[in-house]
């Protein structure tokens, strides 16, 4: 299984002023994602100023359109801040724990998750075929 949860707020600069500039990094955005997530797993809200863009999703094997719309990010929307959890069951060194990517300033970083993992025994409990429930 395939677990993915993540945030972004859309910010076309991280010195973020000018409404015309924001409105146009919007629209390439809201015009990429009409392209790559074609299973409408995003959900996506302007308010208050910010725009922040969401999305949930379980996958039977590894996708990576998840996080190549945020490496689409830190290269057009540079301001942009976010977090991407993953968890690939089927990922051979990484399989019991998350995974954590960081988006800030147009650079995404790996990082180290110590709240959801490991997974066994922190989410889930470990495989018991005596177990009946």
């Amino acid at each position: 299984m395939f677990e993915f949860h993540g945030w972004i707020v859309l910010r076309y600069h991280t010195h973020d002023t000018s409404e015309v500039l924001q409105d146009e990094a919007y629209s390439k955005f809201m015009n990429y994602l009409k392209v790559v997530d074609t299973e409408g797993l995003s959900n996506i809200k302007r308010r208050n100023g910010l725009d922040s863009w969401v999305i949930s999703g379980l996958h039977n094997h590894f996708s990576s359109y998840v996080l190549g719309i945020y490496e689409w990010v830190s290269e057009n929307l540079p301001g942009s801040y976010g977090l991407l959890y993953i968890h690939d069951d089927e990922d051979v060194e990484d399989y019991n724990k998350f995974i954590v990517w960081k988006l800030t300033r147009g650079i995404i970083s790996r990082e180290t998750d110590s709240l959801l993992s490991p997974y066994i025994p922190v989410v889930e409990d470990e495989y018991d075929p005596n177990k009946i429930d």
